[in-house]
């Protein structure tokens, strides 16, 4: 029993040979084809996956690790906090407003 035909590869399909089908090979247009299906199919597995509004986008997470031991944290402030930090990090009196 044949197998029907799925409308989308036909119509995309179809699109593709009317453009450029008169500089394709019956070959090509026979691989052509079965990418049109590969594609369509990976489409409705796509959609298949059902998301919500809370859905965020995969991120990849790769800890960072330098060579140095613990990096002083005035090495990763911006030159303003480095105005405010005191020997150790921490904040001074004077970037807090407080005359000593």
């Amino acid at each position: 029993m044949p197998e029907t035909p799925n409308p989308e590869v036909v119509t995309l399909f179809a699109l593709v040979a009317n453009r450029y089908g008169d500089r394709l090979t019956t070959e090509q247009l026979d691989e052509i084809k079965r990418m049109v299906e590969g594609q369509v199919e990976a489409a409705r597995a796509l959609r298949a996956v059902r998301l919500s509004n809370a859905d965020e986008p995969f991120q990849h997470f790769a800890a960072y690790r330098s060579d140095a031991s613990t990096p002083d944290r005035s090495a990763l402030a911006s030159p303003l906090e480095n105005e405010r930090l005191g020997s150790k990090g921490a904040p001074s009196p004077e970037g807090r407003g407080i005359r000593p």
